[in-house]
């Protein structure tokens, strides 16, 4: 019996070389039947082949198979990395050539582990006196097999260097040496790595890992979609019937404006809210090809998580992907624990056809971090949708425009950028970014108006009597302010007054566990949905978070852009008569919060000109024009910042070196925070081995909060002392507050 069948690559179940090996090339050969069009040069596939091929090789070690049969301890330190010897196989047998196209030779090298400078470092430290075997017989062994693949899948016979074909089977820190100064070093300080070299590198990286990981879990890739129009019109209509909006549902029509995006390229859309924006998305990326991705991106979680639950709808479970932070936690509860979190390792790389995400999923990709070669090759003729894209600050719009003119121009991905409210500076900077780019308004809202806005010269505290009596009166009360304390102070003036009118009060702000804030949001929609009154106090988690309807809004004075976007939690189905948005003056502490000069001072006089009047949306975004005048985005340093950032960390690590540090990566301009779980927690959790139930207790605190308090350690949580409870929240005394 030949001797390779006798060599593992996997254990659980027990699974041969040539087995895997030959699972992960029937992927390989999917994906270049799927891509070859895209990806013409016959080179490139030929190295991909040798690549996928040989990615295993190494396991022939006999160390290695030591290791995955049990009879060597896996946590031994003579272990040794099976994908080293796979990459200095084929380095060794065409140095030159290697070295001019380094890119598959990376991917082999990097399967597993970052390449960075670390590289192999550990291994060899380890390993100095370790005497691996790697027998020739196996190596020729193993050279018949890869030559009857290569003739099945018609690909050009390797050249083997003869002289050098077992240099694999030389001492192992001879090879380190060797990968060290001829391959790693040169290619990191004399070779001239281009960002082509980078696209040709993901796309290298990308389709090893894809084949690998789907033969590893014996799975198949992912079947892609294909809609038009008239399925989303049905899915719709089918929806609404199920909600019981049957009038709505009978006399359904796609508006003029949503249907003008179809078959552009990049579009930009300008709507209000509750125009229909999403559908208006989705009927624009319908254009898309069987298998390429949709992806939905949106400022918060859990409009994220909303979005997810409605495209599930239209689509199916099977084809939509939820994609942050917490995603696996609210999938696991959404689904009442029977979703697979070992699936969400895979899933979160955009492998599902329809993906929806918080923003930071896609600007990640640029850092070099995690598996982003997987995450940049599925934005190969993406269809990009983002929502909201007002509200980011300088630093992370930096971010978004240069993640936009890399995909763009490296991938083909097309983008659909919509808004309620689009400063003229930011449309310009999005048009010059886009470059061919059509623009779709929803003119019929855009020329309607919702509601009275008035101005009062006093802050919140002097408006309690004036809330009250709307709470009185039965009304659904919405009240916003701009920090966590300042909700809560006015939730507990407010509370007595809502008691006493028996209808329901609920603080929300950003600083309820995760668990909590689910059930918040579930409070929130019920109170809405109601007959009669309630009150909720809250920050700015509901400018985008929710889709709710209230009478009236009582806000504190904030920047032009987040008080439209309050104000559309008011009146938002344009069904109720006599509706209010009442703005007050601001506290000092939100000077340090909007620190834009003159933002706040400017909102409150534009409001302050129009006092009793009714506004449409256009009229509001000529006000955002005013109000923004000055503003020089281009000029702004935090927006340079996050332009230059992506292109500043591939420069230093040689645009295909790994970042393994999460230190220099942010998404969001002043995002210290760090998440932290509240002490009064730590007994109950104490004796909890599941992780899940530790991160259902987990919130996000500033670090200048975990530095300044006393906390301790359990499971590597952080416990930070405070009080807490489901009314209010999280509520640290000894340090002063700043919203999160």
């Amino acid at each position: 019996m030949p001797r390779l069948k006798e060599i593992w690559a996997k254990s659980n179940p027990e699974e041969t070389l040539e087995e895997h090996s030959t699972e992960v090339l029937k992927i390989w050969a999917q994906l270049r039947e799927r891509y070859q069009e895209i990806i013409k040069d016959e080179n490139f596939w030929q190295d991909s082949f040798y690549a996928v091929v040989f990615h295993d090789f190494g396991k022939i070690c006999s160390n290695f198979q030591e290791t995955i049969k049990g009879k060597r301890s896996f946590n031994d330190d003579e272990r040794v990395r099976h994908e080293f010897f796979s990459g200095m196989f084929l380095f060794a047998n065409n140095v030159e050539y290697f070295l001019e196209n380094p890119e598959s030779l990376v991917a082999v090298f990097s399967h597993h582990k970052p390449f960075n400078d670390d590289g192999f470092n550990k291994h060899i430290q380890n390993n100095t006196g370790l005497h691996h075997i790697i027998e020739k017989e196996l190596i020729d062994e193993f050279l018949v097999f890869v030559a009857l693949k290569s003739k099945e899948y018609g690909i050009s016979k390797i050249n083997i260097n003869e002289k050098l074909k077992y240099y694999v089977t030389q001492n192992y820190k001879i090879q380190h040496t060797h990968y060290r100064t001829r391959f790693y070093d040169v290619l990191n300080h004399e070779i001239q790595v281009s960002s082509e070299t980078r696209k040709n590198y993901i796309n290298h990286k990308a389709i090893l890992n894809i084949s690998d990981w789907t033969a590893s879990g014996h799975q198949t890739l992912e079947e892609g979609k294909i809609y038009d129009v008239g399925y989303l019109k049905d899915k719709i209509i089918s929806k609404l019937l199920e909600e019981g909006k049957t009038k709505i549902a009978n006399n359904f029509q796609f508006k003029q404006f949503q249907e003008a995006g179809v078959g552009k390229k990049n579009v930009i859309a300008i709507a209000p809210t509750g125009s229909g924006k999403t559908e208006a998305a989705l009927l624009w990326a319908s254009s898309k090809k069987e298998w390429e991705r949709i992806i939905y991106l949106l400022p918060t979680r859990v409009t994220s998580n909303a979005i997810f639950q409605r495209l599930s709808v239209y689509f199916g479970s099977d084809k939509v992907q939820l994609i942050h932070s917490s995603a696996k936690l609210f999938l696991k509860d959404l689904t009442e624990g029977t979703y697979d979190q070992k699936k969400y390792f895979r899933d979160k790389s955009f492998f599902k056809n329809i993906n929806v995400c918080t923003i930071d999923q896609i600007l990640t990709q640029g850092f070099n971090l995690g598996f982003w070669e997987v995450k940049t090759f599925h934005m190969l003729n993406a269809r990009v949708i983002i929502d909201e894209i007002h509200l980011y600050s300088p630093y992370t719009l930096g971010l978004i425009v240069s993640t936009i003119k890399y995909l763009k121009d490296h991938f083909n991905t097309r983008f659909f950028i919509m808004t309620a409210t689009m400063p003229h500076k930011l449309f310009s900077l999005l048009q010059e970014t886009l470059g061919e780019v059509d623009v779709v308004k929803d003119s019929e809202l855009l020329d309607s108006a919702r509601n009275i806005f008035e101005v009062r010269d006093s802050n919140m505290y002097n408006l309690i009597e004036e809330i009250e009596e709307q709470i009185l009166q039965n009304k659904k009360v919405l009240v916003v302010v701009n920090t966590v304390d300042k909700a809560i102070e006015l939730y507990g003036l407010l509370k007595p007054t809502a008691e006493m009118t028996k209808v329901e009060s609920i603080c929300y702000h950003s600083r309820f566990i995760n668990k909590h804030r689910t059930r918040k949001e579930r409070d929130i929609f019920s109170l809405e949905k109601k007959n009669g009154g309630g009150v909720l106090i809250a920050t700015q988690v509901v400018e985008v978070s929710l889709d709710i309807d209230f009478d009236i809004l009582f806000t504190e004075n904030a920047p032009i852009d987040a008080i439209i976007q309050r104000s559309g939690r008011v009146n938002r189905k344009r069904e109720k008569i006599g509706s209010k948005v009442i703005i007050a003056q601001h506290f000092e502490i939100s000077e340090k919060i909007y620190d834009v000069p003159n933002v706040l001072h400017d909102t409150y006089s534009e409001f302050a000109k129009i006092h009793g009047g009714k506004l449409t949306e256009n009229e509001l975004t000529q006000m955002v024009d005013r109000v923004y005048e000055n503003m020089d985005i281009k000029g702004n340093q935090n927006y340079q910042e996050g332009l230059n950032k992506h292109l500043s960390i591939q420069d230093k690590y040689n645009f295909i070196k790994d970042l393994t540090s999460d230190e220099k990566v942010f998404t969001r301009e002043n995002l210290d925070t760090v998440s932290v779980i509240p002490d009064c927690y730590y007994e109950k959790l104490y004796d909890i081995k599941e992780n899940d139930e530790f991160t259902r207790h987990e919130l996000s605190v500033r670090k200048y909060w975990k530095s300044k308090a006393t906390g301790k350690e359990l499971n590597g949580f952080w416990f930070l002392a405070g009080e807490y409870d489901y009314e209010t929240g999280f509520k640290l005394k000894s340090v002063s507050s700043i919203i999160v």
